[in-house]
């Protein structure tokens, strides 16, 4: 059996030493989460925030916009965000409506309250190793998270990263070139993916097509990171019990048996990467404030 690469246990380690650092603080971190509209799985995702940053003693607060708000006006409420020095992160949740341009409005935060790393400063300053006023991508810190505390290295090795998303294939994969890995990216567009794949020490999957990675792209001994959310529907009795399950991009049946290590889902790279956006919360609370990070 390989070894199961929990987040939960993760988390847990992360949550205690970023409640000690959080209670060091002269003030109290706070996020604030700009939302327009009422996407459901955006409201449960926000919800997941407040819950582990109650937890962590950081506030996270909800500043909700209708459908109808325009473009300009959802600018200029992100940029009085900006200015008040009580607010330490902000986050566009995404979705935002398709008419915005969404780059334009991510750009908007400050790049010392970028918790989120999305805007074109922070992605300017991931690749180019860093600096005071980048953040990571929350699942990229996840997986890297993940690797560390189980102790894989990944310097020297031959990681594959499948998917090149802002979010997480792309960040992941800068992190891991930081690291010492031999780091190759495959997407849509690649020419035949399992003759790479095949050749990863480590494999990290964040395509969001279910089950597509089964035992044909992987070589035995491999450890597998599945960052793939997906609602599905179940079989038989499965079905009739539980209409919708969530599962990976992995194939966890077959892939499961040929690796050294891999990360379940439910329970893997997800409950780190609310973890990270909160460390991020505080790594720029710390900046503002003017006070060490203890983390």
């Amino acid at each position: 059996m390989p070894l199961i690469l929990d987040g939960t246990i993760v988390r847990m380690s992360h949550m205690r030493r970023l409640k000690g650092a959080v209670a060091k603080l002269s003030v109290k971190p706070r996020l604030t989460i700009v939302q327009v509209g009422d996407d459901a799985r955006s409201t449960l995702y926000i919800q997941q925030k407040q819950k582990f940053g109650l937890e962590a003693g950081i506030a996270v607060d909800v500043e909700k916009f209708p459908i109808s708000i325009s473009e300009t006006d959802l600018k200029a409420q992100i940029e009085a965000l900006n200015r008040d020095n009580s607010i330490h992160g902000i986050i566009v949740q995404l979705p935002i409506p398709d008419t915005f341009n969404k780059d334009a409005v991510i750009n908007t935060i400050s790049p010392r309250k970028d918790v989120d790393g999305l805007t074109g400063i922070s992605r300017e300053f991931l690749g180019l190793g860093g600096d005071v006023h980048s953040f990571i991508p929350a699942t990229a810190m996840a997986i890297m998270s993940i690797l560390s505390f189980y102790n894989i290295s990944v310097s020297g090795k031959r990681v594959t990263v499948m998917g090149r998303s802002r979010l997480v294939g792309l960040p992941t994969a800068e992190l891991l070139k930081r690291e010492g890995a031999i780091v190759s990216v495959c997407h849509s567009k690649t020419e035949n993916p399992k003759g790479i794949t095949k050749t990863a020490e480590i494999l990290i999957v964040a395509i969001g097509k279910p089950y597509l990675v089964d035992d044909s792209y992987v070589t035995k001994g491999v450890v597998v990171i599945d960052v793939g959310i997906n609602p599905v529907m179940g079989t038989g009795f499965e079905e009739e019990v539980f209409p919708k399950k969530v599962v990976g991009d992995v194939f966890w049946r077959k892939v499961a048996p040929l690796s050294l290590a891999i990360t379940p889902v439910p329970g893997g790279v997800g409950p780190m990467t609310v973890m990270s956006l909160l460390e991020n919360v505080y790594i720029a609370t710390c900046a503002i404030v003017g006070e060490k990070p203890v983390l």
